[in-house]
């Protein structure tokens, strides 16, 4: 399948099951591991995260109360204070998006999102991917929260060190990680309750070795146009070396009881 028309069908499916159809839907690789949860691999362009439309079109007429309306008029004071910053202060919060992690993206987009199309291996059932990708929210929502607590016990001693001559570095980059992690707890919020569609695609692409062989990583990447992936995946394989050890190392106490 050539890679507009596996474009075509996952936004097809997708639009299928949101409220509207439109470019608010998202591709995401299932990337299967043996032993722990897949990977579950999105990669955005900076252009749709910086676009000020709202993946709810029912929200500009909802009360302009409360906490959720509250967070939102201030991500959009965010967006169109960076829209409006100098040059040389957007190139750094540019700069800054591209260092985000690419699970943290994805949770991210997940707020703007109607539907994802979760592209999969054929052989692998689509019960089991929507169960991976339901536990893989409700484990992430368990470590955004964590963190957003323990960011927020920073930035209050960091808002201290503010009276202190000079740029406040450690204040600025705790601001933005409570940020991140808000925006990143409204997308899993989102999805949870429903409110982003989920499809399943399933592509004979994915059936090979992609995370331990660099050659099939190569090949996914370019075939969906992919930026990340090899990076991505590079880390994964150097994690699954050190579990590997890790695993022989506790196996051969035994095997040696065993033998003797």
């Amino acid at each position: 399948m050539s890679r507009s028309t596996l474009a075509n069908v996952c936004s097809k499916d997708a639009a299928q099951t949101s409220e509207e159809s439109g470019s608010g839907w998202m591709r995401i690789l299932v990337l299967p591991r043996p032993g722990v949860e897949p990977i579950f691999y999105y990669e955005p362009r900076l252009k749709d995260e910086d676009q000020d439309g709202d993946a709810d079109p029912g929200r500009s007429s909802r009360s302009s109360g409360g906490v959720r309306a509250r967070f939102d008029r201030l991500l959009t004071w965010i967006r169109d204070a960076e829209h409006h910053a100098p040059a040389w202060l957007r190139s750094p919060i540019s700069w800054l998006k591209t260092k985000l992690p690419a699970d943290e993206r994805l949770l991210m987009a997940l707020r703007k999102a109607r539907a994802v199309c979760l592209v999969h291996p054929s052989g692998l059932p689509d019960g089991e991917v929507r169960r991976d990708w339901h536990e893989y929210l409700e484990n992430r929502l368990r470590f955004r929260i964590f963190w957003l607590v323990l960011d927020i016990v920073i930035l209050v001693p960091s808002i201290v060190i503010s009276v202190l001559p000079g740029p406040n570095v450690v204040g600025l980059w705790i601001s933005f990680r409570v940020i991140a992690h808000a925006v990143a707890l409204v997308g899993i919020s989102r999805a949870m309750r429903g409110r982003v569609g989920i499809s399943t695609q399933p592509s004979e692409l994915l059936d090979g070795p992609v995370i331990l062989s660099r050659r099939e990583t190569d090949r996914v990447q370019e075939h969906f146009n992919l930026l990340g992936l090899k990076g991505r995946l590079k880390r994964e394989r150097v994690i699954a070396r050190l579990r590997h050890r890790q695993g022989r190392t506790a196996a051969a106490p035994r095997g040696e009881e065993a033998w003797r």
